[in-house]
């Protein structure tokens, strides 16, 4: 192990920077328990006189824990008592950094399903 190895794993495993979470490759039923960094960076930016808002939600994850993630994985967010607060699916993948030790995922909230409307008057 050496020491970006060391400090990556530090900031993953700090309770400020990062989130016990669930990887379920696919969206399976069952998942892999993972540490994760959620990031929420907004740019503003000009086009043609106007100016948007830029809102993504990115989540870091070492390759040593989810060696290939990948578009339509499933990431269950949990809170300190181990239950789930949110859960994102994978939409884009970003880079993985210098040391290939951090992938960045583009993710989205999964929103729950519809309830069914009963089809009787």
């Amino acid at each position: 192990m050496n020491a970006f190895t060391i400090m990556v794993d530090a900031q993953f495993e700090d309770p400020n920077l990062g989130l016990d979470a669930i990887w379920r490759a696919g969206g399976a039923e069952t998942g892999l328990p993972v540490r994760v960094r959620r990031r929420s960076p907004e740019a503003i930016i000009g086009a043609a006189g106007n100016q948007f808002d830029l809102d993504a939600m990115l989540i870091d994850v070492r390759l040593s824990e989810v060696a290939e993630p990948a578009e339509q994985d499933e990431i269950d967010l949990l809170d300190e008592d181990g239950a789930v607060t949110e859960t994102v699916q994978v939409i884009g993948l970003a880079r993985i950094d210098a040391r290939r030790l951090v992938r960045t995922c583009e993710v989205a909230p999964v929103l729950p399903d519809e309830p069914a409307e009963d089809d009787e008057p």
